[in-house]
This record gives structure tokens, C-alpha cells and sequence, in this order.
């Protein structure tokens, strides 16, 4: 699974949030986006097709209900699949070194 840079600003706020988001919460938490707040429905549909991200319940807001999103996957999961996208299209990847360099970011 591939994503977009702007379906990775959605994800990353989705990620990092404890509970699901409606969109306008979304837009909320992501001020710096590079979306525009009229493309998320379009991106978020996106995201579910893709099985990043799924309808989990609605939201009481103003009288009315609104969708709230979690993640379909993991950050971990995530990440996973994209080094098996990017072995798969012939990249060899060392996982000793790849860990072995995570850990030394990590100090």
C-alpha cells in the first residue's frame, strides 16, 4: 500500500489520536496541512478503499451526527507493508542494518 503525502498527513494525525476523528476534528489537528479542507471527504474515501482508514462510528456535532475515522492499520503495519512494496519491486533491503540504523536514531 502506497500513500500519498497528503493521505500521510490524515494518517499521522489519525495515528496519533486515541479515540476516532470526524473530519472537522481532522482538519483541526492537522493546521500545516497540504490538503484543502474540501478535499478530505475525497481523500478519506480514498484512505478506506485503500484499508488505511474505516468508518468507525458517528459523532453527535451540532444537532447532527458525524463521521469519526480511525486507522484501518497500524504506523507499524504501515511501515511493514512498504518495505515489502518496495522488495517487491526489486529493492533489496538489509533488515539487520535497517534495524541496526533505527536504533542508532533512536539514541
Amino acid at each position: 500500500m502506497n500513500l500519498t503525502s497528503k493521505e500521510m498527513e490524515i494518517m499521522t494525525t489519525l495515528w496519533n489520536s486515541e479515540i476516532p476523528l470526524t473530519t472537522t476534528e481532522i482538519i483541526e489537528s492537522t493546521p500545516h496541512r497540504t490538503w484543502q479542507e474540501g478535499s478530505i471527504f475525497a481523500i478519506m474515501n480514498t484512505l478506506i478503499r485503500k484499508g488505511a482508514a474505516v468508518l468507525e462510528t458517528y459523532k453527535p456535532t451540532e444537532g447532527k451526527h458525524a463521521r469519526a475515522y480511525k486507522p484501518g492499520i497500524t504506523s507499524v503495519e504501515y511501515a511493514i507493508a512498504s518495505i515489502d512494496n518496495m522488495q517487491d519491486k526489486g529493492i533489496k533491503i538489509n533488515i539487520d542494518k535497517l534495524v541496526e540504523g533505527l536504533l542508532k536514531k533512536r539514541k
